[in-house]
């Protein structure tokens, strides 16, 4: 067994700074109501920008202030948390051209997508057709500017994130933060461009529109409080967690790996970047209507069976390898995580052989696409240092994400405004974020071998791009022989409605950027 498959302790990872980094990155906060706002700058105001984030730095007695990912006193959640991110265009403005490019030149490698944005990156990560950035932003409800979205993005400056536990509160918070924008000359130096609200669905906590259960398989950090086996038992979950750990400097940029020697994973940093992440701000359209009509189009075969193939997942949760028949209802905490797909964890539940084959769980099933565990035969797959599979850790990204929209009725507002939206950190774009989505969810033959007949296609959830392409235009899996069933007509059924490339500075980054400093 590796070295690297233990509780906490990690040999590899250094000791965070947890009050010098936002508490997004480290941890999900579990609020219900999240308000998600980006702003544009005003460019003859950019030291009222400035002043609003020195306002928000924790210490400074406003009533408002950025999370730090620092332990809550006696695990007590607070009222609220806020979070900032800015894009390469809103750094630029508020430490000046001059300042932006020497940090900019100093972290290449962790700036060559961040520099020039989502928009200008979008076919890279199949953002192209109805996904395109031309049209981004003002279909999806939520643009308050009176002019059109630019189509490079670089009118949109600052993201902030509220998350509350209630919508009351959540009212009360953003007026709050209004309130603190300064006004010079009757103009705010921040104005609002794009808001939208993740609420809690009817189907239940942490359920998204497909009608599937989410956010189950979160990264497994180490050396984090609230990761610990006494920790985790505080909050009543009795179960173990045999997931590998991850290292926490895959998602925070940490001093100990920006010193040019080691070659895992050597961020080449500048010193403000350090403590800081960057992350892909994503709002995504899903259209139940055609999900819904596509697993119910083949008689004779259950669309609750269909959807799991689609997903990987029964709709309450239950991985299809850890039980290929059905939900099981007594499965509780990490027996939802604990799984693999080549060999068995220690606690895994279900009687399981090898899916080596992809006869349980498809090849193609969004959950194997996006986080294939222990197979090793993926695209892209790295060793430890011991040489012992690393199951992808380099490549993992932290998801902070919820629904927005109506609850689906079928006969009833089918083609009103609803998805996901929020953020997926990590600490290179280019190697975590882009490579999930380039090599993983929007080519086929992203693993070998395939015997799929159509190597597996896309990323069923996310769909094809274009449907012209046969072998794109169909969902193959394993049936009860050895034999695959086709179901032809998959479409897309997620669409890019806006996209941003964030940096999420660490708090003394955040208090220099603020003095329109980089040192």
């Amino acid at each position: 067994m590796s070295a690297y498959l233990n509780d906490v302790a990690d040999p590899r990872a250094p000791d965070l700074q947890f009050d010098d980094i936002q508490g997004l990155i480290l941890r999900g906060y579990n609020f219900d109501y999240i308000r998600y706002l980006i702003f544009t700058i005003d460019a003859n105001n950019v030291a009222g920008a400035r002043e609003l984030l020195a306002e928000l730095m924790p210490g400074s007695g406003s009533s408002l202030t950025i999370t730090s990912a620092a332990p809550w006193p006696n695990g007590v959640k607070p009222a609220y948390c806020l979070n900032v991110g800015l894009t390469s265009f809103g750094f630029r403005l508020l430490v000046a051209a001059d300042n932006y490019t020497t940090v900019k030149n100093a972290s290449f490698p962790l700036f060559s997508l961040y520099d020039g944005g989502a928009a200008v990156n979008a076919a890279a990560v199949g953002d192209i057709d109805d996904s395109a950035p031309g049209s981004w932003w003002k279909r999806s409800g939520g643009w308050s500017l009176p002019a059109n979205p630019k189509p490079d993005g670089s009118d949109l400056h600052i993201q902030i994130t509220i998350y509350t536990q209630s919508n009351p509160k959540r009212e009360k918070y953003c007026d709050e933060l209004m309130a603190m924008i300064p006004v010079k000359d009757n103009v705010p130096a921040l104005t609002l461009a794009f808001s939208k609200d993740s609420n809690p669905l009817l189907t239940g906590q942490n359920y998204i529109h497909f009608g599937y259960k989410d956010s189950f398989s979160q990264p497994r950090l180490s050396k984090v409080p609230w990761n610990t086996k006494k920790q985790r038992m505080l909050l009543g979950v009795s179960t173990i967690d045999d997931r590998p750990i991850v290292p926490p400097y895959h998602f925070v940029i940490t001093k100990k790996y920006n010193d040019g020697k080691t070659t895992v994973p050597n961020y080449r940093a500048h010193p403000l970047v350090l403590n800081g992440s960057f992350a892909a701000f994503r709002l995504l359209y899903q259209d139940v209507k055609a999900f819904n009509k596509f697993i119910n189009k083949t008689p004779g075969v259950s669309p609750n069976l269909v959807a799991a193939k689609l997903c990987g997942r029964w709709f309450d949760g239950t991985p299809l390898v850890v039980s290929p028949n059905g939900p099981d209802p007594k499965l509780k905490d990490f027996d939802y995580t604990n799984f693999n797909y080549l060999h068995k964890t220690p606690n895994q539940q279900g009687d399981m052989t090898t899916d080596a084959l992809g006869a349980r769980c498809p090849y193609a099933a969004h959950i194997r696409r996006t986080n294939p565990r222990d197979d090793n035969m993926v695209t892209g797959n790295q060793n430890n240092p011991d040489g012992t599979p690393n199951y992808a850790e380099s490549r993992r990204i932290m998801r902070r994400a919820g629904a927005y929209g109506p609850d689906y009725e079928e006969g009833k507002n089918e083609d009103a405004q609803r998805g996901l939206v929020g953020l997926f950190i990590c600490a290179n774009l280019a190697s975590q974020f882009q490579f999930i989505m380039q090599n993983w969810i929007i080519r086929n033959s992203f693993r070998q071998p395939d015997a799929s007949p159509n190597s597996s296609g896309f990323d069923p959830l996310f769909g094809p791009p274009n449907n012209t392409i046969q072998a794109y235009n169909e969902f193959d899996y394993m049936g009860t022989g050895p034999t695959y069933e086709q179901i032809d007509g998959l479409e897309r059924f997620v669409r890019t409605d806006g996209g941003l490339y964030l940096f999420l500075p660490g708090i003394e980054a955040l208090k220099k950027i603020s003095q329109g400093k980089i040192s």
